[in-house]
């Protein structure tokens, strides 16, 4: 338990740094051999470990407003640093959307699936934007009376900034897209999301509930520190 603990602290976000590194640089050498598809995840790869240092330590303290929003609202039964966002479900969530695309990737090589991956890659990264965006104006709805002046939330930096080129690029060198390319990013994206967040976390998320306080906690509010009215209630 402690080896897991310790794994979901630092240890798979290092993990993740090295896999972008050795994406950016392997992409770097063969990009001109690359189909579209496999740029688009050779961007979702190496975006990830900004995006997870983002959400996670620079500011950090995206799990202070997911679960807020999404567990139990009775403060008897909140568990803010772990429920249901854990260290252990989110590291499930990230690691699973930097190397499913991986997977992704290949398969460009060796099937017709290149537009339907770019096009799962590129819906990934407007999605990002769009739900950091909107968790952005939430909590400045919420929070603009506690002096809050931005619609700035952790993550949303990097999503405007990487994700959002990211998935331009994509859409500007898109060709001859059929029904077919459609129905295939469908079938992508449902098993990426369903890999990554409801087969994981829901699980999951009930387990470390009943672990000992403390096992895969987050460590602090991070940003949302500086707003305690809106996770000490």
């Amino acid at each position: 338990m402690k080896k897991l603990d310790k794994w979901c602290d630092i240890n798979w976000i290092i993990f993740i740094c090295v896999t972008g590194v050795v994406t950016a640089s392997l992409a770097a050498a063969f990009w001109e051999s690359i189909p579209l598809g496999g740029k688009g995840a050779v961007f979702v790869a190496i975006i990830m470990p900004f995006h997870v240092l983002e959400e996670w330590k620079f500011p950090g303290g995206l799990h202070i407003f997911y679960n807020v929003l999404l567990g139990p609202k009775q403060k008897e039964k909140q568990q803010l640093d772990r429920y249901p966002m854990s260290r252990l479900t989110d590291m499930i969530t990230n690691v699973g959307l930097q190397w499913i695309p991986l997977v992704y990737l290949f398969l460009c090589f060796f099937t017709d699936l290149s537009n339907a991956v770019a096009l799962c890659m590129m819906l990934l990264s407007f999605i990002e934007v769009l739900v950091h965006t909107g968790a952005g104006i939430m909590t400045w709805a919420w929070l603009k009376k506690d002096g809050k002046k931005t619609i700035y939330h952790p993550g949303i930096a990097t999503s405007w900034m990487m994700f959002f080129p990211a998935g331009v690029y994509v859409a500007a060198h898109l060709e001859n897209v059929t029904g077919h390319d459609w129905l295939w990013t469908a079938v992508l994206f449902i098993i990426m999301m369903l890999i990554c967040i409801p087969l994981t976390e829901t699980p999951l998320k009930k387990w470390v509930a009943k672990q000992e306080k403390g096992d895969f906690a987050f460590a602090d509010a991070k940003y949302y520190k500086k707003y305690p009215s809106f996770w000490k209630k």
